[in-house]
């Protein structure tokens, strides 16, 4: 009866660590690896999911490539890599002239290096003689211009007729980084003359 006890223990001990051994060798792994499967799949799905929803908000791959350019474009047209300060003082030459204003002056700072972002401005000290309407419109039109620009000073005054008013602006013209010829147009009188940035003739 004593023996018959004791096998029917040992057999209840083999069989609970068959059970252990099973569960940690080959139930627990396969279960792991299970999950493991599943959680692979779930990415997979989220990530098919998170492209298809990508492309429904942007369309066709090569449409959002060409209008990533076109921001590019933008914004080196509005920030370029050089000062271009010859155009713009062309363009200011144009603008004022197409707004019966006469540019008396226009004479560039020295150039300065803004560390923090870093971006060059070029000061440009200008003078004209102007209506209101006249000096509203090449407001605006510089409000318009592709440039990024900044008018830091502004002062008004009329003339003795009463009709012309007498302007002196700073405008501050940017680019990312500096210009290499240092040379820029100036307008005095109506007449231009070549100086450098920095005033130096």
């Amino acid at each position: 009866m004593r023996y018959e006890r004791e096998i029917f223990l040992a057999t209840v001990i083999l069989c609970a660590l068959s059970v252990i051994f099973y569960w940690s060798v080959y139930h627990l792994p396969l279960q792991l690896d299970l999950l493991q499967s599943e959680l692979k799949q779930q990415q997979a799905a989220k990530q098919t999911v998170d492209i298809l929803n990508f492309k429904n908000r942007h369309g066709d791959l090569n449409e959002v490539m060409l209008e990533l350019d076109e921001q590019r474009t933008d914004l080196e047209r509005a920030l370029p890599p050089q000062l271009y300060q010859g155009e713009f003082i062309g363009y200011l030459q144009s603008t004022a002239q197409a707004n019966q204003i006469r540019l008396t002056a226009l004479t560039p700072d020295a150039a300065e290096l803004d560390e923090a972002l870093p971006i060059i401005r070029l000061p440009l000290r200008v003078r004209l003689e102007c209506t209101y309407f006249g000096l509203l419109d090449f407001l605006k039109a510089l409000e318009e211009s592709e440039r990024l620009i900044n008018i830091e000073k502004f002062t008004a005054r009329s003339s003795g007729d009463g009709e012309q008013l007498m302007c002196e602006l700073k405008i501050v013209l940017f680019s990312t980084a500096e210009e290499g010829d240092d040379n820029a147009e100036v307008v005095d009188g109506g007449r231009i003359a070549r100086t450098s940035i920095d005033g130096d003739s």
